[in-house]
C-alpha cells in the first residue's frame, strides 16, 4: 500500500495514490482452512482459539493467551493528504519565527495542494543559507507527521516516491507482544524440530485467517492495513497485513534470521534467508538467498513456493525490497 507525498525545494505536492492492491490467490486448488475461530474474554486476557487443516489434510489446534490491554491495540491511520500539509505549514511557521528579521523573511503559502516557501534577504548568502534552513525543517516536520501516524516513505520499483505504513517499525514493535503466540505454535512441533518446521507451520496458520482485500483502496488511504494483533483481533486481513504478523512472530523467536519484506505490484510477500534444497526457487537481495513466502493465503504454498504472478513479476525486476532489522 503506497501513497505520494513529494518535496521539491521549498513546495510540498500531495498525490496521493494506492498502488498495493493484494491478490486473492485463487487459482490453486488447495486451500487453508480455517475450521474455528473463538475468542473468551477472561478478567486480564483473552483466549484464542483455533482449529484449521493445511494442505496434507491434516488438522491443527492452537491455544494462546494475549493480555486484555493489548485487545484494543490502535489501528493504522489514514493518511489524509490535507492533515499532513497542515502539519507542515504550521511548523514552517514555527521555523520561519526563529529567523532574525533584520537577516532575511520568509513568505509561505499554500496552494492547492502545495506549499511554497520564498525567502527574501539584502544578501544572497543569507537567503540562500535561510531557504535551504527552511527546506530542512519542511522535510523534518513532514518526517515527524509520518513517524506519529505510523507511515514512511517509500519509492516503487519504478522510482515513483510514496508513503505507506511503517512495516518494518510495526514489526520491531510486536516482536515482543507476539511472543506468546510464537511459543504457543513453536510448542506444537516434536522437541528439537528446525526452524523451517516451525516456519512452515506458522506459515499455514497465517495462511488460513481469512483473507480480506479492501474493498476501495483508492480510497481508504491506509486505514484498511491492519498490525499484527488487528489481524489476530479481527481474525481477517490483506497481503501485507498478513505479512507483517508473519514476520513479526518469527523475529520473535529468530531474531538473527534474515528477512526482507518483498514489494511486487498488487501484491506483497515475505522473504527469510533459511537453509534450501538444490530444486527449491530463491531469490538473491543484496548477496543473501531467500525462500520466498505467499503469507495471504487463502492457497496453501510452502516455504519457497509462490504464485505465478510473483514468479512473473521477479523474473521481470518489478519488485522492490525492504530488508527487516
Amino acid at each position: 500500500m503506497t501513497g505520494e507525498y513529494l518535496l521539491n525545494k521549498g513546495i510540498v505536492c500531495a498525490s496521493y495514490r494506492w498502488l498495493w492492491l493484494c491478490l486473492s490467490l485463487t487459482t490453486f486448488t488447495s486451500h487453508a482452512e480455517q475450521q474455528s475461530f473463538k475468542q473468551l474474554k477472561l478478567a486480564d486476557a483473552t483466549e484464542y482459539s483455533y482449529d484449521w487443516q493445511d494442505s496434507n489434510a491434516q488438522a491443527h489446534s492452537l491455544k494462546f493467551l494475549l493480555p486484555a490491554a493489548q485487545h484494543n491495540q490502535p489501528l493504522q491511520r489514514k493518511f489524509v493528504a490535507n492533515m499532513a500539509q497542515q502539519y507542515v505549514y504550521i511548523e514552517l511557521h514555527k521555523a520561519a519565527r526563529a529567523i532574525d528579521p533584520r537577516q532575511a523573511t520568509v513568505d509561505i503559502k499554500r496552494q492547492g495542494k502545495n506549499i511554497q516557501v520564498e525567502v527574501s534577504s539584502r544578501s544572497q548568502e543569507l537567503a540562500n543559507r535561510w531557504q535551504k534552513n527552511m527546506e530542512k525543517s519542511q522535510t523534518q516536520a513532514f518526517d515527524r507527521y509520518l513517524h506519529e501516524h505510523y507511515f514512511t516513505r517509500f519509492t516503487s520499483f519504478m522510482g515513483e516516491e510514496a508513503v505507506k505504513p511503517d512495516h518494518l517499525r510495526y514489526i520491531d514493535e510486536n516482536k515482543i507482544p507476539l511472543l506468546p503466540v510464537a511459543q504457543s505454535i513453536y510448542d506444537m512441533l516434536p522437541s528439537g524440530s528446525e526452524s523451517r518446521s516451525y516456519v512452515n507451520l506458522l506459515l499455514s496458520w497465517v495462511q488460513s485467517i481469512p483473507y480480506n482485500s479492501l474493498e476501495n483502496r483508492l480510497t481508504s488511504n491506509g486505514a484498511g492495513y491492519l498490525p499484527p494483533l488487528a489481524v489476530i483481533n479481527n481474525n481477517q486481513g490483506d497481503c501485507d497485513s498478513k505479512a507483517v504478523l508473519m514476520a513479526s512472530l518469527i523475529r520473535s523467536l529468530l531474531p538473527e534470521v534474515k528477512m526482507v519484506m518483498v514489494y511486487l505490484p498488487n501484491h506483497a510477500v515475505l522473504g527469510i534467508s533459511l537453509p534450501f534444497r538444490t530444486n527449491e526457487p530463491i531469490v538473491r537481495l543484496d548477496g543473501t538467498d531467500y525462500l520466498l513466502m505467499e503469507t495471504s493465503g487463502p492457497a496453501i504454498m510452502a516455504i519457497g513456493e509462490t504464485g505465478e504472478k510473483t514468479k512473473l513479476a521477479l523474473a521481470r525486476g518489478r519488485y522492490i525490497f525492504e530488508s527487516i532489522p
